[in-house]
């Protein structure tokens, strides 16, 4: 199915699944933005970032589909940088959990032919969005964190899944529930049309 730009995000999906966003606490009749362009998430890509979680195997069976991406000068030095969306849409969840989990924004984005992807970054700094809130592509949503000094590192940690008959995730759900159809997150942004070159450059940093 076509969906209309700035279509209220009470979409049907293409499968003809009609999601239910309660729990979300987003107002009925909000417009927002196909997701029609992509990005890497963070806001600095002049900066050198490498990925380092594609050695995390699986859990209970299921391949773990995040990643954590790291600025190459390692530690904390990525430390409050700018994170944006990688994707317009609307803000499900923008919460502080606590513990390990700490602050995180999670997005939905409505592709045009009604697919729906949720993103979700984890342990942020700051959170400047508010749930509710639509957003466009590279607009400003946060910074990178450490869940307030629980890693010794900070570090983004990436979540994204394409919508199934499961529904929306949780905030705090992690990438290996097999339920969800969760996405790599460097492999989903190539297949949507980011550079691949950059999202090498990005990665060569894997400190073996």
């Amino acid at each position: 199915m076509q969906v209309e730009e700035r279509q209220t995000y009470r979409v049907e999906a293409a499968d003809g699944m009609r999601l239910v966003f309660a729990r979300a606490e987003i107002p009925a009749g909000i417009g927002i933005s196909l997701a029609t362009s992509f990005r890497l998430p963070m806001l600095d890509l002049d900066q050198p970032w490498y990925e380092a979680t594609r050695r995390y195997g699986s859990y209970n069976y299921h391949p773990q589909r995040c990643e954590d991406w790291n600025l190459e000068s390692g530690g904390n030095t990525d430390l409050g940088e700018g994170l944006c969306a990688p994707f317009s849409g609307i803000v499900l969840s923008a919460h502080d959990w606590g513990g390990g989990i700490g602050r995180v924004a999670q997005l939905l984005g409505v592709t045009p032919l009604g697919e729906l992807i949720v993103w979700a970054g984890w342990h942020l700094h700051t959170l400047d969005v508010r749930t509710g809130q639509v957003v466009e592509v590279g607009e400003e949503i946060g910074s990178i964190g450490n869940a307030d000094g629980r890693y010794p590192g900070a570090h983004l940690h990436e979540q994204i899944c394409v919508v199934n008959e499961w529904g929306i995730p949780a905030p705090r759900t992690f990438a290996a529930d097999g339920r969800y159809d969760w996405q790599q997150p460097s492999a989903f942004y190539v297949e949507r049309g980011v550079d691949a070159d950059l999202v090498r450059w990005a990665t060569e940093f894997d400190g073996g």
